[in-house]
């Protein structure tokens, strides 16, 4: 996770709290090839993996 997607974030709700989670996995053949993935926004082969966040805002 880049600074810069924090900084997004922050611009939208502000001081509220904010729960990240996260989840990868590396998964490899007999051959012991592993499975990569090539990310769209960096163009670079990464670890399969996601994210998910979770915003709570004051009523």
């Amino acid at each position: 996770m880049t600074q810069d997607y924090i900084s997004y974030i922050r611009s939208k709700v502000g001081h509220d709290k904010i729960i990240l989670n996260f989840a990868g996995g590396i998964l490899a053949n007999e051959e012991g090839e592993i499975l990569l993935q090539l990310r769209g926004d960096k163009k670079t082969w990464a670890i399969p993996g996601g994210d998910c966040v979770i915003i709570m805002t004051g009523a």
